[in-house]
């Protein structure tokens, strides 16, 4: 498939991933991110050749939030997430995310924002897929690293966070965000 139609069905991909969360959780602020360098993968030959979305969840309990180190990214520490996976939902993967890579459960309970990753493989056009990012609230479990690239995970104080963590504009957002008793619709969230 020529890369201009791949990447024309990957904006439309995820123009529609994003139009389901905000027909479910309410309109959010959006952004886009500068391209994300990808040196060890060729240019997808088909949509399907790449993940559907993104999701990370923001996990809070209290006034502290859940955070990661992966081994193999540029941040020291950043909210659990990965790749969406056939047969869940964006929200799913956040969970599942904080589950694999921390060992916590977690509910989500809002949307707190979408942005789209460009990522450029060399190609005269670049791969847009969505990223959603979820606040979620800890449901069980208990923080730890994994087997894989996770070195550790560690709750830290929303208003005391690492200066190399990811998402530090996000972050500052989440106290009001994840109430316990929200039910996580945009009623809830004012």
């Amino acid at each position: 498939m020529d890369p201009q139609e791949v990447r024309s069905t990957l904006v439309d991909r995820a123009d529609a991933v994003r139009a389901d969360l905000v027909d479910r959780w309410g309109e959010v602020r959006h952004r886009r991110r500068d391209p994300l360098v990808v040196t060890d993968h060729e240019f997808p030959d088909g949509p399907d050749g790449i993940f559907p979305w993104v999701a990370v969840a923001f996990v809070v309990e209290d006034d502290d939030v859940l955070l990661v180190r992966d081994a193999g990214h540029d941040h020291e520490w950043e909210p659990p997430g990965g790749k969406g996976e056939a047969g869940e939902s964006p929200a799913e993967t956040a969970e599942r995310e904080a589950r694999e890579e921390a060992g916590v459960d977690a509910t989500v309970t809002d949307l707190l924002f979408t942005e789209t990753l460009p990522f450029d493989y060399g190609a005269s056009v670049t791969a847009p897929v969505l990223q959603a990012g979820f606040v979620a609230r800890r449901t069980g479990g208990r923080a730890r690293g994994n087997e894989d690239r996770i070195e550790a995970a560690d709750w830290f104080p929303l208003d005391d966070l690492p200066d190399s963590a990811q998402f530090r504009g996000d972050l500052a957002d989440l106290r009001h965000r994840a109430e316990p008793d929200g039910d996580g619709s945009p009623e809830a969230r004012r």
